[in-house]
């Protein structure tokens, strides 16, 4: 699973200007704007305007865009990096750091399980009874709401993926972290780029709870950084659950549509459909070991 998740940051690595330039220059703008006003001048705009006017003349404005432009790269190569590390804490398993949240996860979502058990009972004792229908589509929403499956990771989005090569190996016999490679360079074009398309967007929404955080340090000195960084990180949840989800969908629509060619890459025919049993014998191929007798 940690293999397949690098995935997702592997395509931003050489293109971070592309993306963060604006992000990363406003965050500077922001800092310079807490060092230059302080806490007690939070909204002093006179005061900064004739402190940027004073450096926006002369020898100073070339120091200060090299200064500006420094530190804006800086700043982007920080959070690339930091968010390629939150993309890579979705997969954690139930070891070191990732512990404590996988056991928090574990609880809820055995509490939520036993809550929608109670109310599906109580449906199939009196299916006429709208209310009690109600109540059980609810307990199962919030009950999948945390995990679809018992949680074995630490966020929701490592579990979703989870899911994913769950279906894939007990559907076709694939183990997803070894199919995937191949399965890549048979992958058409368009698909190819739509699947890039949601991995980059699954990059930028990992990078938001740092965004997140780098303000929250800002506004601890400056207040008005307190806004963007309360939004960034209200936001930050609902922007990983879109972004992994239409990635887990359209992988496994990648292994469903695709998965055969593979298969005949390798010499197989399957017939219909890709078997579990002809999905087996490719994950002994991709993994080189003997097939079992």
């Amino acid at each position: 699973m940690n293999a397949f998740l690098t995935e997702l940051g592997k395509n931003l690595a050489g293109r971070w200007a592309a993306v963060l330039a604006l992000p990363a220059a406003v965050f500077v703008a922001v800092v310079t704007a807490a060092l230059v006003l302080g806490p007690s001048h939070a909204l002093d705009l006179t005061l900064l305007r004739t402190r940027v006017t004073a450096v926006s003349t002369g020898p100073a404005l070339v120091w200060t865009a090299v200064g500006f432009l420094a530190a804006s790269t800086a700043v982007g190569l920080a959070v690339t990096a930091l968010g390629e590390a939150v993309i890579g804490s979705w997969g954690a398993t139930g070891a070191g750091l990732g512990r404590p949240f996988t056991a928090l996860r574990h609880r809820r979502w055995h509490r939520a399980a036993a809550r929608a058990d109670t109310a599906i009972r109580a449906v199939l004792a009196d299916p006429d009874d709208r209310r009690t229908k109600a109540t059980a589509r609810r307990a199962v929403l919030r009950r999948d709401a945390i995990c679809e499956t018992e949680p074995n990771c630490p966020t929701w989005a490592g579990d979703r993926l989870r899911a994913v090569a769950d279906r894939v190996r007990h559907g076709t016999g694939l183990d997803l972290t070894t199919t995937w490679p191949r399965l890549w360079l048979v992958l058409p074009d368009a698909a190819r780029a739509e699947v890039t398309a949601v991995q980059e967007r699954c990059a930028a929404a990992a990078r938001t709870p740092v965004w997140g955080v780098a303000y929250l340090v800002v506004g601890a000195y400056w207040w008005p950084a307190l806004v963007p960084a309360l939004w960034l990180l209200s936001l930050s949840p609902r922007r990983i659950r879109r972004s992994v989800d239409v990635y887990a969908d359209l992988v496994e629509a990648s292994v469903d549509m695709h998965g055969r060619d593979v298969a005949h890459q390798l010499g197989f025919e399957p017939t219909g459909r890709l078997t579990p049993e002809i999905g087996a014998r490719m994950t002994e191929a991709f993994e080189k070991r003997p097939r079992r007798q």
